[in-house]
């Protein structure tokens, strides 16, 4: 039961992501969707369920990108591990915070690592034209949602728990 939940939120995530991304667009940046899902469910279930739910995640953004097969996925793995740890490491109250900052902190993080890997395979992008205009406006987009998808899904997870 807990797996269906699961896959159902990243696959609500991904549709949610796909059909509305014009519309969820301000000011050309768009919010990414899948990378606060994954953080929110790292510091919800740890480190284990956070890369599987990193590599599913990204895995099905590659899919339906422009970018490299991979990439993503790569990236959002490490992301949801860390993110799992720094929950079960370091903060293991006050979760909301915590959400915020590492929603912003990882999106900064996942952003530019992004950009590095596809530099690595020679690509043409412009690191100070994306740092100023993409980077920081969508990690402060992440950071305003985040709230409401930690507790979308923590409620979820209170009615899994109910129902199994």
């Amino acid at each position: 039961m807990k797996i269906c939940i699961k896959a159902g939120i990243i696959l609500f995530t991904i549709l949610l992501e796909l059909l509305l991304s014009n519309f969820l667009v301000l000011n050309t940046i768009k919010p990414d969707l899948i990378l606060i899902v994954v953080i929110c469910m790292s510091l919800i279930s740890g480190p284990e369920e956070g890369t599987a739910v990193g590599f599913i995640g990204g895995m099905l953004k590659d899919i339906f990108s422009v970018h490299y097969l991979g990439v993503n996925a790569l990236v959002k793995t490490v992301i949801g591990y860390i993110a799992g740890l720094t929950r079960e490491k370091i903060f293991p109250q006050h979760l909301m915070w915590i959400v915020v900052i590492s929603t912003f902190v990882f999106t900064l993080a996942n952003n530019m690592a992004v950009y590095f890997i596809l530099k690595a395979l020679h690509t043409d992008y412009d690191f100070s034209n994306i740092l100023q205009n993409i980077i920081f406006s969508q990690a402060i987009l992440n950071c305003v949602l985040s709230p409401f998808v930690f507790v979308g899904i923590n409620k979820i997870f209170t009615y899994g728990k109910r129902w199994s």
